[in-house]
């Protein structure tokens, strides 16, 4: 018999609890989005094998797989890199510990990035982390910073009172620095990942660390435990997160060889198309990687051909800002703070949410802003075009992968030229100038009200008749962004006029970038705007001469000769051409000569 229910007293029932998911891996935690399930599970046809093996021949034309002596070299090269860490870790153990504890220091070291996917290129950098205990210090024992006794007659006094990288001989900079096989080698403390940065035996190696709550970090250490985030700070968090998130990818993709074929195609195109740079506000290599699981997940048994075909169609089609997820948003309950636009009104601001797949899942692409959403739907959507095409068997895979002509699509520029003393101080200061160039898009994007577009070139330049060790050139094409990002309500008082003026966005850009905390008296940042008439001859003629090499690469040698005069007008063309557009001025923005300060005004 049922019984009656009695009426409750005492305090309220507690709120019901979350459910409880488990992931690939078998880990709980509250989750708060799911993926959806395959949309199809057919095998390849005939059409598909061949189109795939064509793609394939294709990739190796363009050089994107590295030989086997690059790759030995590379293993090697990670193998000496192993033995000065574990020198290092014992040294420094012994003067932190005493004698007792060096015995059994250790450290690991890991990869991640390209390198850890097998999609790396000939000559691409080496993403590695260190993993160490809780006793060494990143500042004096890895950067080998000292902490410097501030100067009392100094006005105002130095914020940072740290010495330079290797002021501590015994630090592992220092050691690296006294490798013979070291050719280079600069540190990027300040850095949101500081890592050294260094060419050992000719190989670019990006080399971080973090400093675990252990006293002995035990061999072959399991980074994919939520716990080892206990206590550590945001740069060894961002450091961790993208070892986790590059091993977590080959469990969730269903065939790791075809997910690699696909992920190399992808990189290729975005980067002769000039949308591949995460800092500039496009796509990285991460952001790729979990696009192209994804579509490997919806289409878990097609081919490569068919993959890069669904790749663009997916991602043309998909209604941005909604989520990208490879997995369920898992939160362990650590404090760290996880992607949930429900919790954090700022994650509502993202234009284009890709978010990782470990705990804790962030969104990788940040950085995009209104124009560069707009450039990249813009290719996406022209690719799935091109794909079509090639599923019809009216075009070829190479017309997918044409080199975009960057100072063609626009009349106006803005030229950001970055000088240093030397070729040490210049790397630090042109890195950190090029990770700001997103607050300087975002300025202008805010004081136009959306009414001029900013397309970033995701290439630098140097002037071959000055210093090459002492200035970096950027460039950013302006033109008039379509009427439906054109925030006219908001600011209808800006739009009056044909001519806009960028002073403010750039003073506050060169706010920004003289806040850096290495910054010297010899680092200085100038912005002008150029028309394409005025634009350097070397910048307008590297793209010819990239697009001619590639022609001499597939032509016989007796059809050289001929070109070389066509060539050559060729060249000398874009500038004349642009000036007999008839297009008429009261249509587009205007940009102005830079004024006497350095500054632009459009």
């Amino acid at each position: 018999k049922r019984q009656q229910k009695k009426p409750r007293t005492g305090p309220p029932p507690p709120l019901p609890r979350p459910d409880r998911t488990r992931t690939r891996r078998g880990r709980k935690g509250t989750s708060i989005m799911s993926g959806a399930q395959p949309i199809s599970t057919a095998g390849p046809t005939e059409d598909d094998t061949r189109r795939s093996a064509a793609l394939e021949q294709l990739a190796r034309s363009f050089g994107l797989y590295e030989p086997e002596e690059e790759s030995r070299l590379r293993q090697e090269v990670l193998g000496r890199l192993y033995e000065i860490l574990q020198q290092w870790i014992k040294q420094t153990t012994e003067r932190v510990m005493g004698a007792d504890f060096s015995a059994d220091a250790h450290v690991e070291l890991f990869t991640f990035g390209s390198y850890r996917l097998g999609v790396h290129t000939p000559g691409s950098d080496l993403d590695t982390l260190c993993i160490g205990p809780r006793h060494v210090s990143r500042d004096r024992d890895f950067f080998g910073r000292l902490v410097q006794s501030p100067d009392a007659t100094a006005t105002p006094p130095p914020a940072v009172p740290m010495t330079v990288c290797g002021a501590n001989e015994e630090s592992l900079y220092g050691m690296l620095e006294r490798d013979g096989d070291v050719d280079q080698i600069v540190g990027v403390p300040e850095a949101i990942v500081p890592e050294i940065k260094m060419v050992f035996r000719g190989v670019e190696i990006d080399l971080a660390f973090v400093s675990l709550e252990l006293d002995v970090v035990p061999r072959g250490v399991d980074v994919m435990k939520p716990t080892i985030f206990r206590n550590l700070d945001d740069a060894s968090t961002k450091s961790l997160n993208g070892v986790r998130v590059a091993a977590y990818l080959f469990d969730l993709v269903p065939k790791i060889d075809t997910f690699r074929e696909v992920l190399r195609c992808i990189k290729l195109w975005s980067k002769r198309r000039g949308v591949y740079s995460n800092v500039l506000g496009f796509l990285g290599g991460i952001n790729m990687a979990i696009l192209v699981a994804r579509v490997c997940q919806l289409y878990p048994n097609a081919a490569p051909s068919t993959l890069l075909q669904k790749f663009f169609t997916v991602w043309d089609i998909w209604k941005w800002p909604s989520p990208v997820l490879l997995a369920p948003i898992v939160d362990e309950g650590l404090g760290l703070k996880i992607w949930d636009p429900r919790k954090n009104p700022i994650d509502k601001r993202d234009l284009m949410p890709i978010i990782t797949p470990t705990y804790p899942c962030q969104n990788s692409t940040y950085n995009v802003t209104v124009s560069t959403l707009h450039i990249m739907k813009q290719e996406l959507h022209n690719a799935s075009m091109v794909c079509a095409s090639i599923a019809k068997d009216e075009e070829k895979w190479e017309k997918l992968f044409e080199r975009v002509d960057f100072f063609s699509l626009h009349k106006n520029f803005l030229q950001i030229k970055v000088t240093a003393a030397s070729a040490e101080e210049l790397k630090k200061w042109s890195g950190f100038v090029f990770s700001r160039l997103r607050k300087m898009i975002e300025q202008i994007e805010d004081s136009t009200a959306g009414t001029l577009h900013i397309h970033p070139c995701t290439e630098e330049f140097k002037d071959p008749q000055q210093d090459q060790d002492t200035h970096v050139l950027y460039y950013m094409g302006l033109k008039k962004a379509p009427k439906d990002l054109v925030r006219a309500r908001l600011y209808p008082s800006q739009l009056s006029g044909k001519s806009f003026d960028l002073n403010a966005a750039v003073d506050i850009f060169r706010r920004i970038l003289y806040n850096f905390k290495e910054h010297t008296p010899t680092m200085d940042c100038f912005v002008s705007s150029l028309k394409h008439k005025d634009l350097p001859g070397f910048v307008t003629a590297s793209g010819a001469e990239e697009e001619e090499e590639e022609e001499k690469e597939k032509k016989p040698a007796a059809e050289e000769e001929e070109t070389k005069p066509a060539e050559e007008e060729r060249k000398k063309r874009p500038a004349e051409e642009v000036e007999e557009r008839p297009e008429e001025e009261s249509k587009r923005a205007r940009v102005d000569p830079p004024n006497g300060n350095g500054k632009a005004s459009a």
